[in-house]
């Protein structure tokens, strides 16, 4: 499983999500400027239905193009789809995907917390 975070260029965090609950609802993630995505991006540099995050056809994660206007970019080529991998950068338009094994994800959270101190 893996927690997708969303950021902006600067690599401030603006969004954290859990794929391991959209996993069991054997659900998708799409992501784009119109009203109906899951993950709304307001920028005129991504497409209304920009790209999806779903399981293919062995269960394994990936971030679909669905056609947008400027692509989807891993290490600044344009992929028309690719598999999730622990630490993972996807960019569309000005935000950054990140991706993290469930794991890795409970790990860093916790060294956070540790040197932020509890959470109030």
């Amino acid at each position: 499983m893996y927690e997708l975070i969303i950021c902006n260029a600067d690599g401030e965090v603006l969004r954290r999500f859990d794929l391991g609950r959209v996993e069991a609802a054997r659900a998708r993630v799409i992501i784009g400027r119109a009203d109906d995505c899951d993950v709304q991006i307001r920028s005129a540099s991504v497409s209304r239905h920009h790209c999806v995050i779903e399981l293919d056809d062995v269960d394994r994660w990936i971030v679909r193009d669905m056609g947008s206007t400027h692509g989807v970019l891993v290490n600044g080529t344009p992929v028309a789809q690719t598999h999730l991998r622990d630490g993972l950068r996807v960019r569309i338009g000005p935000a950054v995907l990140a991706f993290r094994a469930a794991a890795t994800a409970q790990i860093a959270r916790e060294i956070a917390d540790e040197l932020n101190g509890p959470r109030s």
